[in-house]
């Protein structure tokens, strides 16, 4: 269960925030309760983002034990997905929770429970739609168990992808935080956004102000929002026009040039396997060895040898 009997939303403005930069590093997910801010969850998270390159979100997974929650207040935007029993509130009848940036509210659990947990920064919103609304302080309408398979999918993506380390580097999961982001606007925004808009795909000049950016940065860690500032438009944006325009998203783009530049790197003798990797922007030689394998058919040793 994740009642919420003192639950209600706060309009907040900028004044009511001045105080966020002095909040503590978001090594866990925090709220406000009083003066303090203090972890949103009993322990330690099982699994947490808060290590990983992910820019204005962090994601904790816990399984903990029956517990309560004193009146807080959340000064991000909040998701959850309960992994336990379904949860029954009133009509409403789901495991995604959805707080607004604001929020003031208490919570019990009665019984052990397990749930992925995560924290969105308004800013993260914002820049995911920027063109529908330029500079609009997103506010969302409070969720308290509703059934939304988008969230649960994006949010078992964001916990497989971190479980396995990162494989696909900082772009992956941004690419679906950015998902995330215009959902929720979609769906729970008091203002909903617009779609983007229809086209045939980028203009040529910012799509090769792109491409050469990815061939400048592949031995880098390459960000979504880097990317849609080389095209000069919102992360949502971007990736609809870039899918278009490639028939491939920017993440796939970028495996598939690292993985270019690494076959190119290992017809060279003289250049190790790792070197390779690292030339090729992958973090390490076990997670490079994986995609090129799941590309190319063999390892990077099979490759070469085969040369």
């Amino acid at each position: 269960m994740y009642p919420a009997a003192t639950a209600r939303h706060r309009k907040t403005g900028k004044a009511q925030f001045r105080g966020m930069a002095n909040r503590p590093t978001p090594d866990r997910i925090r709220v406000r309760q009083g003066r303090e801010y203090i972890a949103l969850a009993p322990g330690q998270p099982t699994l947490s983002s808060a290590q990983s390159p992910w820019e204005g979100a962090l994601l904790e997974r816990h399984a903990h034990g029956p517990h309560t929650a004193d009146k807080h207040q959340h000064m991000s935007h909040f998701v959850c997905l309960q992994l336990s029993e379904l949860a029954v509130l009133g009509r409403q009848s789901g495991s995604v929770f959805v707080m607004s940036r604001g929020t003031e509210h208490s919570v019990s659990f009665p019984k052990p429970v397990k749930r992925i947990l995560v924290n969105l920064e308004p800013k993260l919103l914002q820049q995911a739609v920027a063109e529908n609304d330029k500079g609009r302080d997103v506010e969302l309408i409070n969720q308290r168990g509703v059934q939304d398979p988008q969230v649960e999918h994006i949010l078992r993506a964001l916990e497989a992808d971190l479980e396995a380390g990162l494989p696909g580097g900082k772009l992956f999961g941004e690419s679906l935080l950015c998902a995330l982001a215009v959902h929720l606007q979609r769906c729970y925004s008091v203002v909903p956004t617009r779609g983007a808009r229809p086209g045939n795909g980028l203009p040529r000049a910012r799509l090769n102000r792109v491409l050469e950016y990815i061939e400048a940065n592949l031995d880098r860690e390459i960000a979504l929002a880097g990317l849609a500032q080389t095209a000069g438009m919102s992360t949502h944006y971007f990736c609809a026009l870039f899918k278009q325009s490639l028939q491939v998203s920017p993440h796939q783009y970028v495996l598939q040039r690292r993985i270019a530049r690494a076959r190119s790197l290992l017809n060279d003798p003289g250049v190790r396997v790792l070197e390779a990797a690292v030339r090729s922007g992958f973090s390490d030689q076990s997670h490079f060895t994986k995609i090129f394998r799941r590309i190319v058919g063999v390892t990077p040793t099979g490759y070469r040898a085969a040369l």
